[in-house]
């Protein structure tokens, strides 16, 4: 099952003890051309593309990074086209660097 906040880290404040999300980053997509346009048909969204392309519902932010869509909004208008970034070994790794703790 899809989960928005899987990613999410919780934070306790030194000073007086409360719990907070520390902030997720996202890094910039570059255009490749390896890249793939997807037609969107209606009911889709990027949690589905991204278990589509990526075989990860969690991938979803690729998409929406590499569209410059919402994040709050994983759904799809029809009819739009979606850049799919294919190689992401990259985009994944600096993910991670830019979230370490």
């Amino acid at each position: 099952m899809f989960n928005r906040y899987a990613e999410a880290r919780i934070k306790t404040s030194s000073t007086n003890q409360s719990r907070y999300f520390k902030p997720t980053l996202y890094p910039d997509i570059e255009e490749k051309d390896s890249d793939i346009i997807h037609n969107v048909r209606a009911g889709e969204r990027m949690d589905m593309l991204a278990h589509r392309y990526y075989d990860d519902v969690g991938l979803w932010w690729v998409i929406s990074r590499a569209n410059r869509l919402d994040p709050s909004d994983i759904g799809l208008k029809a009819s739009s086209k979606l850049r799919i970034p294919i190689d992401i070994a990259d985009v994944i790794r600096k993910f991670r660097s830019i979230n370490a703790e």
